[in-house]
């Protein structure tokens, strides 16, 4: 009996210690999870109000005021979602500003032109893939479509980070595992930055 007793017990606390482990492992790969979904990209991530021009502006959010220095851009902390923003200069009052589908990218009250463009690293040549497009009137090759040309007044960064304005290009990026000819960075520039960028990394 006794030793009946024992074995069950001893079972019981192997059972018990079983549950711990998985529920510790279950969190780790929340925790992780949670880190790569969500607070990764607070870290990267960046919602700027840029000022192109040659002049400084004054911007309001939500009532809360920005100056932004000419040729420069300001960080600001604004949730998913809609906004009200004032910028007198460029008659701009009470307007709708939607942060959508991030909350990440370029606030632009000077509805000055930016770049959308597909940057992409590979070791192959693969120029007879691209294809031209004219951006402002200049000729532009593209393997992944049409350069995007945008006024709006919120230009969202698609990476989440790695493709606003106050981050630089990498020189070199992990190929994609989908396709292992190309990797690619979705990256917005401002329009003069862009044809300086191009024509720097195509000659």
């Amino acid at each position: 009996m006794t030793k009946t007793m024992t074995t069950t017990t001893a079972n019981k606390k192997l059972t018990k210690a079983h549950i711990v482990v998985i529920l510790l492992f279950i969190g780790a790969l929340f925790a992780y999870g949670y880190y790569e979904v969500v607070l990764k990209t607070k870290l990267n991530g960046a919602t700027l109000i840029d000022n192109p021009t040659a002049k400084a502006i004054n911007v309001k959010i939500d009532g809360q005021a920005y100056n932004v220095p000419a040729n420069s851009y300001v960080a600001v902390e604004l949730e998913l979602g809609h906004h009200k923003i004032d910028c007198e200069a460029y008659n701009i009052a009470g307007q709708d500003l939607h942060l959508d589908p991030t909350e990440y990218g370029v606030i632009n009250p000077t509805k000055s032109k930016y770049v959308i463009y597909n940057i992409i690293y590979t070791k192959k040549d693969l120029r007879d893939q691209f294809k031209p497009y004219q951006v402002e009137g200049k000729e532009v090759y593209s393997l992944l479509g049409e350069p995007e040309v945008s006024t709006a007044l919120f230009i969202p960064d698609r990476t989440l980070g790695k493709g606003n304005i106050d981050t630089k290009e990498p020189s070199s990026e992990s190929y994609n595992k989908m396709n292992q000819d190309y990797a690619f960075l979705t990256k917005i520039f401002r329009l003069q930055d862009f044809f300086e960028f191009y024509d720097k990394n195509n000659k």
